[in-house]
Parts: structure tokens; sequence; C-alpha cells
């Protein structure tokens, strides 16, 4: 809902709008790295379905008000990140170099 509001205000302003979204959006991918073709791998009933399937939706907005209303859209998925409460034995980039 917050996209959807947001999306709202930026047609209504003129605005240009950036989503910051994740590479959970490709779910379990099936190749790496994976380009900006790739739909990917997604179980939209995982343990994170609900992170992965609202990020989608949140992509799928952005660009449904570029298409339809002329928004500037900008969308940046973020990879391999760390922030609070995040287990160092996660596997990602910076927990990993952390823990070594």
């Amino acid at each position: 809902m917050g996209t959807l509001n947001m999306l709202g205000l930026a047609k209504r302003i003129g605005a240009r709008f950036l989503l910051t979204s994740t590479s959970e959006v490709y779910g379990d991918p099936l190749q790496h790295p994976q380009k900006e073709t790739y739909w990917g791998n997604v179980n939209p009933i995982g343990v994170r379905s609900c992170y992965d399937e609202g990020k989608r939706t949140a992509e799928t907005l952005a660009m449904d008000y570029h298409r339809g209303a002329g928004v500037e859209v900008r969308i940046a998925r973020i990879f391999n990140t760390y922030g609070p409460r995040m287990g160092l034995d996660d596997g990602r980039v910076v927990s990993n170099f952390v823990a070594q």
C-alpha cells in the first residue's frame, strides 16, 4: 500500500519515483549472475514468499504507473546487503566478510 500511495503522489506532483527492490524477486535463480532479461525461479508459497511477492508486486505497480500514467520510474535491485539482526551465517557477502 505504501508503494501504491507513493506512486499516486508521484503522479500527482510529477515526481520521479525510485523503488529499491531486491534480488529476492528472482527466487532461487537458475543462472548466475542474473541478466535483466532473466525472470527467475520463484516459489510463491515458500517461507520468504511474502517478502518476495511483495517486492515483485511493488515492481509491477511501478511499471504499470510508468506505462499507464507516464510516471518516470527507476527500479534498483540491491544485492548482498547487510542489516540489523542479520545472522553472520546467512551466506551474504558482507556477513561472510565479517565472519571471516
